[in-house]
């Protein structure tokens, strides 16, 4: 039984320990709507997703505070650069994918328990 308990430790602990800060994932929801609002060819969609990036990256800088960084601002500009830089990276049909809806689904869903109100949805 020790044997199982140890092993099942082992395997669970590193797991638990890598999940990442939810401000670096509010980044990445920033960065995500900015990146594709930029290969957006409709000016209004356009600025709904960039004014989604510009609100989701406040909510972030604030979760990065009370997450306890110093540098709250220059954390969330890291993480929503690279995320911006990612979906760029991945072209026009980027918005299209299953990748594309898994994170829109997860910002959404983070956006509401976090009460993060933008107008994509409206």
């Amino acid at each position: 039984m020790r044997i199982l308990f140890t092993c099942f430790f082992l395997v669970a602990v590193p797991g638990l320990s890598v999940a990442q800060p939810l401000s670096q994932s509010m980044a990445q929801c920033s960065g995500l709507f900015h990146g594709v609002g930029t290969m957006i060819s409709d000016p209004a969609r356009a600025e709904k997703l960039d004014r989604a990036g510009m609100i989701w990256r406040g909510a972030a800088i604030k979760q990065a505070e009370a997450e306890g960084r110093t540098d709250a601002a220059s954390w969330v500009a890291v993480h929503q650069r690279e995320s911006f830089d990612d979906w760029r990276g991945r072209g026009k049909m980027a918005a299209f994918s299953q990748d594309f809806r898994d994170w829109a689904s997860y910002c959404r869903k983070l956006g509401k328990a976090k009460g993060i109100k933008t107008d994509l949805h409206q």
